[in-house]
């Protein structure tokens, strides 16, 4: 588990005051509790094992933690053995002498998040649609890098009025600010700062966004053996689809093992594909395939090989995981710090 003495989100009328070791939050009748704050990126109940190994260990001060995603098994826990926590999601639970306070629905969208409710799909102002996302991912794949308006233009193949629109509302959310000029500031640049926090604002866009699976059982008996057989796929399908989720994520670090296999696939591969594979319908289940078309197939170009397989850009990689549940937030995380987005 990582520490780190953030201060939590707490809503009204709650009130915090915090010192290095220390969270001290008061009630409007004057009731306070003071807690020892603990920061994780990602409560899981691997992390909930950690809390309570060091609940026991602690001088009569309770715990809080302070997470920015949790799972429900994780939330449910931490409410079980009375140890409070609150969440970049709104949620908080707060169990102390004297102090009980419970909130269990997720708070309204973040000022980042805000950058695409209520936008068309397809607006080019909403940075995280279709076509414009490439630009957020493009900077997050080249963290140390400046660019110029139109050298992002040309990189992700949007015309330069576009890209501008894009980059102005990341500015506008914090998330990019001025490079150094190019020698007599004829250009200007930009460069992505708070990775994290645009992680964190993609991801629930994303996950509203209606991508359907389609299961397919190419007899492979777990993750391994399927990988085994795309592998000989990827000889006679070598373009236009890509290994993505956990399965992905181990291949560029292993923190947790898949049960089954993702696949990006652009919608003129997929046949192709099909017919190389031989695959029957599936309810699911280990070695199977989850196969879905890329929203944008541009990002399947992103794909690098890996062990003879393609694998998805690790920006993808990072919202499937993100997006799969308890097991795979400790992949996500992984990849991030890999990245240095943490």
């Amino acid at each position: 588990m990582s520490y780190r003495h953030d201060m939590p989100n707490l809503p009204p009328p709650l009130t915090t005051e915090a010192t290095d070791d220390e969270l001290r939050v008061r009630l409007p009748d004057g009731t306070a509790a003071t807690f020892s704050l603990i920061f994780v990126p990602s409560l899981t109940r691997r992390a909930v094992a950690d809390a309570l190994e060091q609940a026991t260990s602690a001088e009569r001060r309770p715990i809080l933690i302070s997470y920015g995603r949790a799972s429900p098994e994780a939330r449910k826990a931490l409410r079980d053995a009375e140890i409070s926590y609150a969440g970049g999601d709104g949620r908080v639970f707060l169990y102390a002498p004297g102090v009980f306070v419970e909130l269990d629905e997720r708070s309204s969208p973040s000022r980042e998040e805000h950058l695409a409710v209520g936008d068309r799909e397809d607006s080019a102002r909403n940075p995280f649609s279709r076509r414009s996302s490439r630009i957020p991912r493009w900077m997050l794949l080249h963290l140390d890098k400046p660019f110029s308006v139109g050298e992002i233009a040309n990189a992700v193949d949007l015309n330069p009025a576009a890209a501008s629109r894009v980059i102005r509302a990341l500015e506008e959310a914090g998330f990019l600010r001025d490079a150094v000029p190019d020698v007599g500031g004829r250009r200007r640049s930009v460069r992505l700062q708070r990775p994290r926090a645009l992680l964190e604002a993609w991801l629930p866009i994303w996950q509203r966004r209606r991508i359907r699976n389609r299961l397919w059982d190419i007899g492979a008996r777990d993750a391994e053996e399927a990988l085994a057989v795309l592998r000989q796929a990827a000889e006679d399908v070598p373009i236009g689809w890509s290994i993505g989720g956990l399965a992905g994520a181990s291949a560029v670090r292993r923190a947790v093992e898949p049960s089954d296999v993702l696949v990006w696939a652009g919608a003129h591969d997929l046949d192709a594909l099909a017919r190389i594979l031989q695959p029957t319908p599936a309810r699911g289940g280990r070695g199977n395939l989850r196969v879905v078309v890329a929203p944008d197939p541009w990002t399947l170009a992103l794909a690098r090989p890996i062990g003879g397989l393609p694998i998805s850009d690790p920006v993808q990689l990072w919202l499937d995981c993100s997006s799969e549940g308890e097991r795979a937030l400790e992949a996500a995380d992984a990849l991030a710090e890999r990245a240095g987005w943490s």
